[in-house]
């Protein structure tokens, strides 16, 4: 799932702002942060307050980077380094990567429901989103606690 679906899963305050701002960008790899990012002085107050709160707590693993990790490019390779490094990491950025964990597992919860009810939607600008909330019925118990 990309980070849109995440968004969507999520209820997230930027979702909104990626449909007006950025339809027309394919998720994946990070173009739809990178469009938001664009977009910053258009953005809602909500999604700028959620933009600058990830970005607060992204901040307390830039230490932790430096030190363990100072030559790996971002993305998948710096990732894997803090993984290797895990039992060394701060307190904070273990935090922000256990946050990161469950947007994920929220996404895996509603990843089966979305392929078998929303098998022939098309991804993007909230489609899965609204064929969710039209199986709301149907979904798996794991997927509606999401969902809410």
């Amino acid at each position: 799932m990309t980070l849109l679906i995440a968004l969507l899963i999520a209820a997230h305050p930027c979702l909104q702002d990626a449909r007006k701002l950025c339809a027309g960008v394919k998720p994946g790899q990070g173009r739809i942060a990178a469009c938001l990012k664009e977009h910053e002085a258009d953005l809602s107050a909500e999604c700028k307050e959620e933009r600058a709160e990830f970005r607060e707590e992204a901040e307390s693993c830039q230490a932790d980077l430096a030190k363990l990790c100072p030559n790996a490019k971002a993305g998948k390779e710096r990732a894997a380094c803090m993984r290797e490094h895990r039992n060394e990491i701060s307190a904070e950025c273990k935090e922000f990567f256990s946050r990161i964990r469950e947007n994920r597992e929220g996404v895996r919860a509603c990843r089966a429901d979305a392929e078998k009810l929303c098998k022939e939607v098309k991804p993007g600008e909230g489609r899965i989103l609204d064929c969710l909330k039209e199986h709301q019925a149907d979904l798996s118990p794991q997927c509606a606690a999401e969902m809410k």
